[in-house]
């Protein structure tokens, strides 16, 4: 506490700022040092399993012909059977993927037909399925 000449009120109390900007200065550079080792992965050997799951055999595959037909799984079927057997298959699992190939010559609207009959029908994960890009050679 601090006493001011000619005062008539009392003590003031007064507090030393710079310590404290010190402080918060020394822990912003140490949080700014340790943030990137923490985001950092690991790399581990995984082990390999008779009984995990492969996602892409789970996923349900519709594919887009370019000559505009429709294949779900293995078969061709028009538009009409495809939504009912869509319907047929959320009504046992509705979290299942459902994977969408589409020629990239097929008109957008007809892809987005595609995808709104498998939305209505109730599936949420819906994915499309690409090529990766050739890596120029160096």
């Amino acid at each position: 506490m601090a006493f001011t000449p000619g005062s008539t009120h009392g003590q003031m109390a007064n507090i030393n700022m710079t310590p404290l900007i010190d402080l918060m200065l020394v822990l912003l550079i140490i949080f700014m040092v340790a943030a990137p080792m923490l985001t950092t992965g690991v790399d581990v050997n995984l082990p390999e399993s008779k009984t995990g799951r492969n996602l892409q055999t789970e996923a349900l595959t519709v594919t887009l012909e370019r000559d505009g037909r429709i294949q779900f799984e293995d078969t061709f079927v028009q538009e009409g059977v495809l939504r009912a057997r869509l319907r047929q298959e959320a009504a046992g699992n509705r979290k299942r993927p459902v994977l969408v190939r589409a020629d990239q010559n097929i008109p957008y609207g007809r892809v987005i037909a595609v995808v709104d009959a498998i939305r209505e029908a109730g599936f949420t994960q819906v994915g499309f399925v690409t090529q990766p890009l050739p890596v120029p050679a160096a």
